[in-house]
Formats: C-alpha cells, structure tokens, sequence
C-alpha cells in the first residue's frame, strides 16, 4: 500500500490551505467602530460642578486625549440640550496613534433642565463613533 506514505504530504498540504486565507490582511469595511480606539475628555471648562443659568454666553473648552487605530479620522464636540437638540459643535482631525486635542464652541443656554457635551471619534470611511466620553451640566432658569 503507498497510501501511508502520502498521509503527512497530504494531511500538511491541507492544514496550509487551510490556514493561508487567515493570513491575509483584513481591513475593516463594516462600517464598525475601529476596536482599540478611544477618547477620553481630560478637561473640560467650565467645569461641570458650575451650574449654567437659562439665557447666559457659554464658551466651552474641552481637551481630549485618544487613540486612533486607523489611518485617519475625526472627533468631535457635540453640546446637546435635554431634548437632543443640538446647541454647537465643533470638529478636528486626527491621525493613527495617540494624541491630545482641543475642541471648543460657544452658545447660549437654552431653556432645558440639562446640557450634556460628548466627544465622539470617528475613523475615515466608517459610518459609527470608535469611541465617545461625555459630560453633563445643570441647567436652572435665570
């Protein structure tokens, strides 16, 4: 029988076919949050233990530090009433690796209970925010 001897020959040859397609790169095209990235408010200004009063100027300063996983992309400063209405934003790009960047806007408090900021990432070509953090003030009539 010549059969044996063609098993390791055979059984190598299959687990190598096997294992090729894995070796490819992959780059993502879902449209998903790129895994890994991050971004993180280090400071915002004013801050958020000060109340916002109905009807006052606000300039809003906000450092945030991140970590990019694709090539490109951008993070951005969104100021949100209670009901989701949007106040101001502002937006930055950004490059692979780590970095800091500040983002800033200015408004004037609208009649809501509450004032809620978020800095979401977004990696070139994808449809969804990589990463966000956020932060909230109380808002009380003048």
């Amino acid at each position: 029988m010549m059969y044996p001897k063609f098993l390791p020959s055979l059984l190598t040859t299959i687990s190598v076919g096997c294992l090729l397609p894995g070796c490819q790169l992959y780059a993502p095209t879902s449209g998903l949050p790129t895994f890994g990235s991050l971004a993180q408010i280090t400071s915002i200004s004013p801050d958020t233990t000060q109340v916002l009063h109905v009807g006052e100027h606000v300039k809003l300063k906000v450092d945030v530090s991140y970590v990019l996983n694709a090539e490109s992309g951008t993070i951005e400063l969104v100021v949100l009433a209670e009901d989701n209405s949007e106040i101001a934003q502002d937006t930055a790009a950004i490059t692979r690796g780590s970095g800091q960047s500040t983002l800033g806007a200015q408004f004037t408090v609208p009649i809501t209970a509450t004032v809620r900021v978020f800095t979401p990432m977004t990696a070139m070509g994808q449809n969804a925010t990589s990463a966000t953090d956020g932060r909230a003030y109380k808002v009380i009539p003048q």
